[in-house]
């Protein structure tokens, strides 16, 4: 009989284990979020760069409080992919109100670009909601 309850034990530690296993995967699959829904700032930068002088452009006017880009400027950043503008227009002093500033100065160069959007995650639009969807 001690072999009999040895054996349901053992199976009762499987099945513990396996539903341990299936609860803790989905937990398991956040921790590498923002590497599959962030760009690579890398591929970014080289996007801004394509203009000549443009990276310089984008953070002067955060020490002489006046935007001044270059038509190839704004292009290049209206080429850039959404995520790329969402991430270079959410940190550090370059928010979504800058972004915003230099959408209002291309315009004027006739660059239109789309609005500068503060990030909430995940990275979709709420059903019903007009706006930003991915």
């Amino acid at each position: 009989m001690g072999y009999f309850k040895q054996q349901q034990q053992q199976t009762l530690l499987l099945i513990l284990a396996l539903a341990f296993a299936i609860a803790i995967t989905p937990a398991l699959s956040v921790v590498g979020w923002d590497e599959r829904h962030m760009p690579d700032p890398r591929v970014c930068w080289a996007q801004i760069n394509k203009a000549d002088g443009c990276e310089h452009e984008i953070y002067a006017p955060l020490v002489k409080k006046k935007i001044k880009l270059s038509y190839a400027c704004c292009e290049a950043v209206q080429g850039m992919s959404s995520k790329c503008k969402n991430w270079m227009f959410n940190h550090g002093r370059l928010s979504p109100e800058f972004g915003d500033q230099i959408k209002g100065y291309c315009a004027t160069l006739g660059v239109t670009l789309p609005p500068s959007y503060r990030i909430y995650y995940p990275d979709k639009t709420p059903t019903g909601h007009i706006g930003y969807g991915g």
